[in-house]
Order: C-alpha cells, then sequence, then structure tokens
C-alpha cells in the first residue's frame, strides 16, 4: 500500500557506545486508558512510497515482556519505506496520549552501527499526510533491546480515519526488531507527568558522578591562569587605590560552529542580521558547512571559485573571528567530484587529480583559514587509499603543508567515542601519520551524538589514549539530534564540560546553531523565532558567565591587583584622579604580570 509520507531526509551521525547507554523508564506498569492499537506484533502494515526496498518478517524473541516482534531488512534500498498502523477510535482535543515500544539494531549502515526510525502520529486530510503531524520523535538505538516511551497531548479533535502511526524507515540500509506497539488514550483527566517516559540516561549523568569534581580541578589548572596588574605613577611608585578592571575579551580556547558565507553575506534576510549578531556574540570561531568540500567546489564557476568565502571571510575578521578549513580529501568515490571515478583503473591520473585539487584550494585561500582539515572520516570512507595505498595519507599532508606552511593541519573522523574497535580504528590512523613524520598538526571528532550517547567517563578516557600522540584536539561537528529538551541540555553541559576540562583540547565547534539554518533542526540552540532553547540557555550561560573572567578591583599598597582568570586576551581599564588608562594583555596558563604606568601629563594611554 502507497502512503503519502514527509519525505524529510535524516542523516544521523550518533554514537555506538550502547553498553554505556542506559535508558530510563520512569514507570512501573503500563497506564490505564483505551488502547488505540492491537497489541498483535504483525498489526502495522508496510508501505513503500516506490519499489518496495525492505522485508518485514515476525519473529520469535526471548526474555522480552513480549514473544513476538517484527523483524525489518532494509537492505534491499533506500527508498522512502516503513511501518503504519490505522486506528479505529474517534479523539478529542486534550485526550492525554501515550505510544511505547522497545527496539534493537541488527545491524546498520550508518557509520555508528546504530539504526534509526522516524516516529510519527500523522495527520491525515482525505488521505493525505499534511504537516505538522501530531506527534514526531527520531529514535535511533543500538544492539540491546531499547525501551522507548512518549506521553503527549493532542491538540484537535480527530476521527480514526485522519490519524495514522507511522514508522518511517532509515535512509540508510538497516536491520532491526520492533515489539508490538502499545498506544493508549489515557483520557483527560491525567498529567503528562505521571505518565511513564523515557528519560536519557548516561553513564556519568548523576549530579554526584566522582568525573565532576575532577572536571572542576582541571579547568581551574588548565584553563586559568595568575594576572597580576601593577599600577605606577611617573617615578615608578606603586599608586595605591586606583580603580582597575580587567574583562576577557577573547578565550583562550575555541567556541566554534559551522556557518555559510551565503547567510553571512546575506543583508536583505532580516532573520541574518541576527544570525550574524548571534554568531559574533556567542562564537569566536567558525568552519564552513560545505563549501569548501571538494565535491561542492569543482561546481563553482572557475572565474569566482571561492569568492564569496573570501568575502565572508573578510567580514569574519572585523569581528576577530577565525576560520577552519573542511575538507581537502574525503578519501572515497562517494564525496568526492563523479569525474574521478574514470580514475578508478588509473592510480597516477587518480594521485595527481588529488594532489592537484589540493594545491588549487590552497592557492586560492591562501593565508585565509588558521586550521584546515587535510583528510575526513578516513576511518569508514577509504576507497583512495585502498587503491593508492596508506602512505598516500602522508603525501596530502605534505601537499597541504608545503602549499600553506602557517596553516594547522588535521585530520578529521567521528569515531573517537565510539566502541573501542571504532574509535582504535581512528587512533591508528593518526598514529601512522605521526610515526610517518607527516606535518600532522591535530585531531579532529565530529562528535555528533545520537539516542545512544557515550558517557562521559568514556569520552574522558578516549580523549587520554589519543592525548598520548601529543596532537591537540578539536571537537569539530557537535550537536545533539534529539527532541528531548532535558537531555540535550543535560548532555551538552556534561559533554563540553569534559571536553573543556582536558589539557589537550583546543576548541569544541557546533555543527550549526540555528533552527532556520541546522541539518538537525532538533539540534539547533536558538528556535526559527530566535527564542533560545533549554540547550542554548546552558551554553550561553557557560561561555558568557561560567568560563568568562570580569574583574573588577582597587590596588593595594603595594600598587597590585591579583586576577585569577580564565587564559585569554584581556582588555584592562585604570581609573585614577578623574583619568582613564587603557591596555591589552595576553594571560597564559603561566600566568602574566603587566605594570601599567600612569603619567600625569597624559589623559591616556
Amino acid at each position: 500500500m502507497n502512503v503519502v509520507l514527509k519525505t524529510t531526509t535524516y542523516r544521523l551521525l550518533s554514537v555506538l557506545t550502547c553498553y554505556l547507554f542506559v535508558p530510563c523508564i520512569t514507570w512501573a506498569q503500563v497506564p490505564a486508558g483505551t488502547p488505540l492499537l492491537s497489541s498483535k506484533a504483525n498489526t502495522l502494515k508496510y508501505y513503500s512510497d516506490g519499489k518496495p526496498s525492505a522485508t518485514i518478517k515476525q519473529v520469535t524473541v526471548k526474555n522480552q515482556l513480549f514473544s513476538k516482534a517484527l523483524q525489518v531488512n532494509s537492505f534491499g534500498g533506500t527508498g522512502s519505506s516503513g511501518l503504519y498502523g490505522n486506528l479505529t477510535t474517534p479523539l478529542r482535543k486534550g485526550d492525554v496520549l501515550w505510544i511505547s515500544f522497545s527496539t534493537r539494531s541488527l545491524q546498520s549502515k550508518r557509520e555508528t552501527g546504530e539504526s534509526f526510525i522516524e516516529l510519527r502520529v500523522d495527520q491525515l486530510v482525505n488521505g493525505k499526510y499534511v504537516w505538522p503531524p501530531h506527534l514526531e520523535r527520531g529514535i535511533s538505538f543500538g544492539e540491546k533491546w531499547t525501551k522507548t516511551s512518549i506521553p503527549f497531548i493532542l491538540t484537535k479533535d480527530v476521527k480514526p480515519e485522519d490519524v495514522r502511526v507511522v514508522i518511517r524507515f532509515d535512509s540508510y540500509p538497516q536491520s532491526f526488531e520492533i515489539s508490538p506497539i502499545t498506544f493508549i488514550n489515557c483520557g483527560q483527566n491525567v498529567s503528562l507527568n505521571d505518565l511513564p517516559k523515557t528519560v536519557v540516561k548516561y553513564d556519568g549523568s548523576a549530579p554526584d558522578a566522582s568525573w565532576r569534581k575532577e572536571a572542576e580541578k582541571r579547568i581551574e589548572k588548565y584553563r586559568k591562569g595568575d594576572l597580576q596588574i601593577r599600577i605606577v605613577d611617573n617615578a615608578g611608585n606603586p599608586v595605591k587605590g586606583a580603580e582597575v578592571t580587567a574583562n576577557l575579551n577573547r578565550i583562550a580556547y575555541n567556541w566554534g560552529t559551522a556557518v555559510t558565507s551565503e547567510r553571512i553575506l546575506d543583508t536583505v534576510n532580516v532573520d541574518m542580521k541576527m544570525y550574524r549578531d548571534t554568531l559574533a556574540r556567542y562564537f569566536n570561531q567558525v568552519v564552513f558547512e560545505n563549501e569548501m568540500k571538494w565535491k561542492n567546489w569543482v561546481n563553482q564557476d572557475e572565474e569566482t571559485k571561492g569568492l564569496s568565502t573570501l568575502r565572508a571571510l573578510r567580514w569574519l575578521r572585523t569581528k576577530n573571528l577565525t576560520a577552519r578549513g573542511h575538507v581537502m580529501v574525503w578519501p572515497s568515490w562517494q564525496n568526492s567530484p563523479l569525474y574521478l571515478r574514470k580514475f578508478k583503473h588509473d592510480k597516477e591520473a587518480l594521485r595527481s587529480a588529488i594532489i592537484e585539487s589540493i594545491k588549487e584550494q590552497t592557492n586560492i585561500m591562501y593565508g585565509q583559514f588558521a586550521e584546515w582539515d587535510v583528510i575526513n572520516e578516513a576511518t569508514l570512507h577509504h576507497d583512495f587509499m585502498d587503491i593508492l595505498g596508506r602512505k598516500e595519507m602522508k603525501t596530502w599532508f605534505e601537499t597541504a603543508h608545503t602549499s600553506a606552511p602557517r596553516v594547522k593541519l588535521f585530520l578529521n573522523d567521528y569515531t573517537m567515542f565510539h566502541n573501542e574497535k571504532a574509535s582504535d580504528s581512528f587512533y591508528e590512523n593518526a598514529k601512522f601519520l605521526v610515526d610517518s613524520k607527516a606535518p600532522i598538526d591535530g585531531i579532529g571528532e565530529q562528535a555528533h551524538i545520537g539516542g545512544t550517547p557515550p558517557g562521559i567517563p568514556f569520552v574522558l578516557e578516549r580523549l587520554d589514549k589519543f592525548a598520548q600522540l601529543g596532537l591537540p584536539i578539536i571537537i569539530t561537528e557537535f550537536d545533539i539530534n534529539s527532541d528531548d529538551d532535558d537531555f540535550k541540555a543535560n548532555y551538552l553541559r556534561d559533554f563540553i564540560t569534559a571536553i573543556f576540562s582536558h589539557p589537550a583540547t583546543t576548541g569544541l565547534l557546533q555543527w550549526g546553531f540555528w533552527e532556520g539554518a541546522h541539518w538537525f533542526p532538533s539540534a539547533a540552540l536558538w528556535n526559527k523565532d530566535w527564542s533560545i532553547r533549554p540547550n542554548g540557555k546552558v551554553y550561553t550561560d557557560l561561555i558568557t558567565n561560567k568560563w568568562h573572567t570580569c574583574f573588577n578591583g582597587t590596588t593595594s599598597d603595594t600598587g597590585d591587583c591579583l586576577v585569577r582568570g580564565f587564559c585569554g586576551k584581556y582588555d584592562i581599564t585604570v581609573r585614577y584622579e578623574g583619568k582613564t588608562y587603557t591596555r591589552q594583555t595576553i594571560l597564559e596558563n603561566r600566568g602574566n604580570t603587566i605594570i601599567i604606568q600612569i603619567k600625569n601629563d597624559e589623559s591616556n594611554l
């Protein structure tokens, strides 16, 4: 049966550390109410918008509260397909509904190994889907049975023929099992807070988790320094009672985000002014989301190639934002220009094409980037290394270094916080480059987070391991693809605290910040109307309050003020006897002393 469905494409890069993920269901029994679906496993029917691309069969399940499940295998294709179930009972506005089921992944082509489904309770008109659905939730899950329970309130009266439960399959081939769905109308005298609800728990989420105190100690040790400000007069004598302020202008840590030059340069759309203002206020580094990727780069007009990016970079410099380049080589046919495939059996032509592309990009963008990802996702995407040999990775770094000698060059990947096997594959690639003395300057980990987040102790353990290579580590593409606001806020706080606390890290970039310009709208920090979300409040509070220094004081008898502050660039203002003096200084972890001499014949220095 064909069903007209919303065709939003999901590409969730979440983290396969299932043994660290503990889904917590706050319930002891199924709530009372009217069942809206049969409890049989085969109640849900298969649909496809085109040629069938999945097989469905009923299987026996052991050691669970249910004995039957549907096993889905979509390795036959990636067309839009899924399961659906029709209701037979009318619903009223204000009804409190509860839906629950269990899933487990058997196999997935996702980079993480997790399976993914989209749960929807669709709104229909004349049998066709209309936006918005009554409920929409993306769910990712690993190899262990994971229970999902969601209560929600219906916002309008609906007839049975105007509503449908849909489980939409991932665009990636996968195999998974799903239990019978329990869908209950609990009536209108029930509070959502009284119903069973899935709460995402992860190792280290407890308020008294031991890693928290240790992280705070590391932040104090590695991210702060002592700034001694001494005020003297013309003769070099200490000045007592001078008013001193020391404000952190730019922290010595990169808080970044993905952007596009189009949005930065757009002066017509009113949202883009807010976009630029928010960018400049809460971030100090950017990465261009897609325009520097080889596959997109080659599609630009030869005469104006890179021009819009260069113009955007000029604006960024006026706001004191640095930029990362992403990415020179994504070593697979899938993520490279189509014309390269003609060199599949011509090693020298393939080698030459890659090197020439690196030279072209570094020539056009010379001096524009502080950092640049030379290779992306070599753990999974290694078609070019399979043909040219692993040593070619070193050649790409050498070519980039020769062409852009002052740029820090990175190996970027996504498996540092996955299971140890995937994480170790990433580590071995980085180690190979270090051991072969390639000019590699850093390691980039994407850190896209999904439904099974890595535990914080595991994150710290992996950082310790990669730090053994002696290279700085940057989180390059962080986001959390979830509709659970509490989980997103809590995990963001814990994850970036752990990252910031680790001495090997030098920055964290998020893969977008605004719902209107985010590849995962649910992961954004600000809604489309620019109201801030709970995870956005956590982020902005950390970087503008908790991890920020704003000192006000008065000099002592010795003319001194001692500031214990976060490392970075400081603006210092001194006021004494009606005159104002300003200075700037850099505070490093080892500390710094600045002497400011007050000259009576000058009102400002």
